[in-house]
């Protein structure tokens, strides 16, 4: 995957030069932090840490893990419940901060009834509590490379983010970090914010400033010499979002970011998002796509997309679906020869093309940065992975939930409704101006943070959830702020790649939300080098001054790293 500099085009594949951080690494060996220190003198001192006093910081987990044991999830997480195996040697720090002296918060009970509707009400019930805190772990090694890393969520969040905290803290030897934003709930339930503007401003970004500022001091605490060295971000979709509003309103929280498919212009793509569902790809309408009817439309673009882009290999994946513009009327069921069984109607082909195009205000309405151009359409290429594809009718919650929850302040959970396109961009336009708990993080004007820091963003040319192009204006924005940012900024656009891993296209390298091997190790790295690997990149980025100008991806065997590498793709 070729990064992007200061031409908008794919730059030249150019080497770079390996880091690796097998063992004790030089860094480790030079501090000596783990090299001669026993499992029970870490054990004590990870004990010890119930002790820490840090201003509105209640402490309720100090344990010690031997090496490759499993954690298991208990307490109030929910999607991230599953157990994580084979970490390495670790003291748990699990701590509550107080944010504000009240708040709504969910129930945690849910009940088992025969009626769906009932059981999603009350699912979402609401009592009160006089406190509001947000919940943070940090994870600290044994074996320690004296960086600090905190992981982003996915979706709402509302829980700690246990599994993306596994391979930072046992591969690449991190003390890691990872918040629930101030609420306990379901990623895709946004009815935390209901009555409650505190909470949405732990979710926009308190929750990630104070969770970073506090893990730095208490990993300074457990290992003393000062603390870590450096700090890095790494996340993905809301993740994404995450660490590019951090950098925005505090310039020195991290030296590197990793930040891929941020969902950062928060409010246009859940309008996006709500849109194409209620409006563009409607149920019942003449015009309807199904799942079906996209996997007949991929193929289609596949045969038209494959050869263009810079590679010109017939490979089944669309290197740079920027240049094709797919011309579906062969489709058509009055075309000669036409399949009866696949063919579309006018009215389907209409949908896709405006499932393409971006979306343009269809009164004149100016709101936000992109004046009365909302938001960039999803890639040709993208709708291939119909099972996966999130216009379908029916919205991801989260975006209804914003709009009622959050912009217009239901006090109650309901279904959110809107008349007409017309009526949603003039509520589109009050959430650009009020901006609930300053979610949005699409200010271009990162200068502070570009003069000390590296950012590398990433994000899949055939992603099902948030536009490609949302990441690339993105990029665009702030290089049309600043000017030349390719000293401390570079994108990777990765092409067939779906919402931040996934697809048919050799999408594994080493970037946010890995797993452990032992899971089949989803998005780690072929080789632990910077050549394939995100994270090193970065971190020989930042430590080095080495930039990334491309990396190699792979393609694992039925998607499982220990049956081995199917293809490679610069």
């Amino acid at each position: 995957m070729v990064g992007f500099g200061t031409s908008p085009s794919f730059l030249t594949a150019a080497a770079v030069v390996a880091l690796c951080l097998t063992g004790v690494n030089a860094r480790t060996r030079r501090h000596g932090r783990s090299a001669h220190v026993g499992d029970a003198d870490f054990s004590t001192r990870c004990a010890n840490m119930a002790s820490v006093k840090m201003p509105n910081m209640s402490i309720y987990a100090t344990e010690h893990y031997s090496a490759n044991s499993t954690f298991s999830p208990s307490g109030p997480s929910r999607s991230y419940s599953d157990p994580v195996p084979g970490l390495a040697a670790f003291c748990r720090f699990g701590a509550e901060i107080q944010t504000s002296s009240q708040s709504k918060v969910r129930h945690s009970r849910e009940w088992h009834l025969p009626d769906a509707g009932l059981l999603l009400w009350l699912s979402r019930f609401f009592g009160t509590r006089e406190l509001l805190q947000i919940r943070f772990e940090v994870w600290m090694p044994d074996n320690w490379s004296r960086r600090f890393a905190m992981v982003g969520n996915g979706g709402d969040a509302g829980s700690v983010n246990y599994p993306d905290m596994s391979v930072p803290l046992t591969k690449y030897n991190f003390a890691v970090a990872s918040t629930d934003t101030g609420h306990s709930g379901w990623a895709n339930d946004g009815t935390f914010a209901i009555s409650n503007p505190e909470s949405q401003i732990d979710f926009g970004h308190r929750a990630v400033h104070l969770t970073a500022t506090y893990s730095k001091k208490l990993i300074a605490s457990y290992y003393g010499g000062g603390g870590a060295s450096y700090s890095y971000w790494i996340g993905c979709s809301c993740g994404g979002r995450q660490g590019l509003k951090e950098i925005q309103l505090y310039a020195d929280t991290f030296e590197g970011v990793l930040a891929g498919a941020g969902a950062h212009w928060l409010p246009h793509l859940h309008g996006q998002t709500y849109r194409l569902n209620a409006f563009v790809n409607k149920i019942g309408s003449t015009g309807y796509l199904t799942a079906a009817n996209y996997a007949t439309i991929g193929t289609e673009v596949l045969k038209q997309c494959d050869v263009l882009g810079q590679d010109k290999l017939k490979d089944g994946i669309i290197t740079d679906p920027t240049k094709c513009s797919p011309k579906l009327e062969g489709l058509l069921c009055s075309a000669k020869g036409a399949n009866k069984a696949t063919c579309l109607s006018q009215a389907q082909i209409e949908t896709m093309y405006t499932i393409w195009a971006d979306w343009k205000s269809s009164t004149g309405l100016a709101t936000g940065p992109g004046g009365t151009n909302y938001f960039p359409g999803f890639q040709p290429g993208s709708e291939s992975y119909s099972s996966g594809f999130s216009v379908t009718g029916t919205p991801f919650s989260v975006a209804p939930d914003y709009f009622n929850y959050q912009v217009l302040n239901k006090t109650s959970v309901q279904p959110f409704t809107v008349d007409s396109e017309a009526d949603f961009e003039k509520l589109l336009k009050i959430a650009d101006d009020t901006d609930p708990g300053q979610t949005n993080a699409n200010d271009p004007n990162i200068r502070d943070f570009l003069s000390r820091g590296k950012l590398m963003t990433y994000v899949g040319l055939a992603d099902t959830l948030i536009p490609a192009g949302s990441t690339l204006l993105y990029y665009d924005r702030v290089k049309a702020k600043l000017g030349n940012v390719d000293e401390s900024f570079r994108l990777f656009a990765i092409p067939g790649m779906s919402h931040c891993g996934g697809g048919n296209s050799a999408f594994n390298l080493g970037q946010a939300s890995q797993s452990d091997i032992s899971l089949g190790g989803n998005l780690q790295s072929a080789n632990f080098t910077a050549k394939y690997d995100m994270i090193l990149a970065l971190i020989q980025w930042v430590e080095k001054n080495q930039a990334p100008d491309s990396l190699v991806g792979v393609n694992y065997v039925n998607g499982d790293k220990r049956q081995g590498v199917a293809f490679e793709r610069l």
